[in-house]
């Protein structure tokens, strides 16, 4: 059995609580509120990117790649679009309170992965979502603003089309919330 796990590192999320998020920083939007392959986030003075790029695996016999959404510490120089050039900066200011992840679960009888899809940050009074598109191959992250953004985001079953029927396939999705 093939067995993968892209969930993020709860303690990381943990240090964001109570921190001021400053802003972030993205490529600016084309067509919809979503940029491609890279976004980056500053919380008590460290930068992160998040990044939606592939990863070389075999997934559940599709292609041998996938997008993988994963969060890393950087510097904000590093972090820059993949293809439009106009950098957009939003500056948030206000404390953490705290984080929900988003966390889906995809098996099948030769395959196990966890992946993070959704992160969300809680302000006083306003959320920030940043969603991995729902689809295996897309570079794509969705952001979201406002309140009730987990009602907002992909059930994370679209995926399942792309499979062949015969296949069994099933995705069980767990929300984790870090105060």
């Amino acid at each position: 059995m093939k067995q993968y796990d892209f969930r993020f590192d709860t303690e990381l999320i943990k240090s964001f609580i109570g921190n001021t998020f400053t802003k972030y920083k993205h490529a600016d939007f084309i067509i919809a509120d979503s940029v491609t392959g890279i976004l980056g986030f500053e919380i008590n003075q460290q930068v992160f990117e998040l990044v939606n790029d592939y990863e070389a695996l075999d997934y559940f016999g599709l292609d041998g790649e996938a997008t993988i959404l994963s969060i890393s510490q950087s510097n904000w120089t590093e972090v820059e679009p993949r293809f439009n050039n106009d950098i957009k900066e939003i500056y948030i200011n206000e404390p953490v309170q705290k984080v929900v992840l988003v966390n889906d679960h995809t098996f099948s009888e030769n395959y196990d992965m966890w992946e993070t899809k959704v992160i969300v940050f809680y302000f006083d009074g306003f959320e920030l979502c940043f969603e991995k598109q729902d689809c295996w191959f897309s570079m794509e992250i969705v952001i979201h603003k406002g309140h009730d953004t987990l009602n907002v985001i992909d059930d994370g079953k679209d995926i399942l089309n792309d499979f062949d029927r015969s296949t069994s396939i099933s995705i069980e999705r767990t929300i984790v919330e870090i105060m």
